[in-house]
């Protein structure tokens, strides 16, 4: 018992210090999946954690290194229900589920066949919960016999569970993962696009979006505007930022109507703030090139601005470079500009076509992207582009805005350099509109 007792604690220490390490949670998983596999009497127990997707309220992906990977293939996703087998049911009632023969057991009815097939007779599975008591995943053991698992192992397993949460907590608060997989990941987008674009839609409509406000200045650090950008309060997530949800948006064509809200929605709140003494403030909107093959666009976004006495001078759109608009869309950046709207490129210099933009488009404005701002004060070939970004600007006669500046040292170069404006955490972060309006630049 002691030589198991400091088995587990020394695998403690090792996948901690893997934790902070920044290893990849597959990694940290397979090592203690393998650790509770290895511990004690588990001889004949195959084990698997696998993934919780709180969008799609499934289980998908699994991390195992002895079961057959025909079988987790052919089983995956796992939906949490009631009826979701020995793994989804366990996820759903967040308590372990035991079966001893999985060809008597109604609960695998779904899988049994796949289950037989590869010699699996009985599994056990638990749920990992998160420190709010959230589901984040499950750890499920396989064994080729009929039965149960014996003490020796329940036990490693709900120390090793403790790991398990901790694991997947910090890999989700770090880069929201659980979440991006959903979206990003093949496997879930294959057959899944209608179940995420079920939770957009819920979100958009139970009013889950939120627009946060980032405002930009002149190099006098005199405020010029505010960029719109959203934000989705999940409720299993928290606070996502676009980089987590707008690429399925974009591939399911959603982003449509995402990108109307936003549309409407910052400018309904800025015209209050124009109401309240700031008639000058302008705003820029971020859009997809897929706005530009409506060939409407231009006439939706004249009369929203018609219906909200908003002036078509204070509106900036902005197209991120890796939106490339299509020479027959020219027609419509056309028609924006004689309604009166400027148009902007975003993250400008990230793209080979940086300048083939310059030629074909006629824009008002680029945004240099802030990969070139982020080490001006130290990178000499950063400078150099940058200052020839500004004066190919100003020779087309275009306004120049620094994204992302974060230092005054950084600041003084972009001054030196007859930037026009700047953007960045130097001067605030992105924040809600009611925040927004206590901040002293609006006073």
């Amino acid at each position: 018992m002691i030589t198991v007792q400091k088995s587990l604690f020394e695998n403690q220490t090792a996948i901690i210090q893997m934790i902070s390490s920044g290893m990849p949670l597959k990694k940290i998983l397979t090592f203690l999946m393998d650790s509770i596999e290895n511990s004690g009497d588990s001889f004949g127990w195959h084990g698997a954690i696998m993934l919780y997707n709180p969008l799609l309220n499934q289980l998908g992906e699994t991390v195992s290194s002895s079961l057959p990977i025909n079988f987790i293939n052919s089983i995956e996703p796992v939906e949490v229900s009631p009826y979701g087998g020995a793994c989804g049911t366990a996820a759903f009632l967040k308590q372990p589920v035991t079966v001893t023969d999985i060809e008597s057991n109604p609960l695998c009815e779904k899988d049994r066949h796949t289950a037989i097939v590869h010699g699996l007779r009985a599994c056990f599975s638990i749920p990992v919960l998160s420190s709010k008591k959230e589901l984040v995943g499950i750890i499920a053991l396989y064994s080729r016999e009929v039965g149960k698992p014996n003490e020796e192992i329940l036990n490693a397993v709900d120390f090793y569970s403790k790991l398990v949460s901790l694991a997947i907590e910090i890999s989700n608060s770090s880069t929201n993962r659980s979440f991006q997989y959903s979206f990003e990941g093949n496997k879930c987008l294959n057959g899944s696009n209608e179940k995420v674009l079920i939770e957009l839609n819920t979100a958009l409509e139970s009013e889950e979006f939120e627009v946060y406000y980032q405002p930009y200045f002149g190099v006098n650090e005199q405020l010029l505007g505010v960029e719109a950008l959203i934000r989705w309060n999940h409720p299993h997530l928290g606070l996502l930022s676009p980089a987590s949800f707008l690429s399925i948006a974009e591939e399911t064509g959603f982003i449509l109507d995402i990108e109307k809200w936003v549309l409407t929605q910052s400018i309904y709140k800025l015209k209050k703030l124009h109401q309240s003494g700031w008639p000058d403030l302008s705003l820029s909107v971020n859009i997809s090139a897929q706005q530009f093959d409506n060939p409407r666009f231009p006439e939706v976004v004249a009369e929203l601005l018609e219906r909200m006495s908003f002036p078509p001078r204070n509106l900036t759109l902005e197209v991120t470079e890796r939106f490339l608009i299509h020479q027959e869309n020219i027609d419509i950046v056309n028609r924006l500009r004689a309604i009166g709207i400027k148009l902007s490129i975003d993250d400008f210099g990230t793209s080979y076509s940086s300048f083939q933009y310059l030629k074909d488009l006629k824009v008002d404005e680029i945004k240099i992207d802030r990969s070139f701002i982020s080490n001006l004060e130290m990178d000499k070939i950063s400078q150099k582009i940058v200052k020839m970004i500004i004066t190919l600007g100003h020779q087309l006669n275009l306004n120049i805005v620094a994204e992302g500046v974060e230092t005054q040292k950084q600041l003084q170069i972009l001054k030196k350099m007859k930037c026009d404006s700047i953007q960045g955490f130097l001067f605030s972060k992105p924040i809600p509109f009611d925040h927004f309006k206590k901040m002293s630049f609006t006073k």
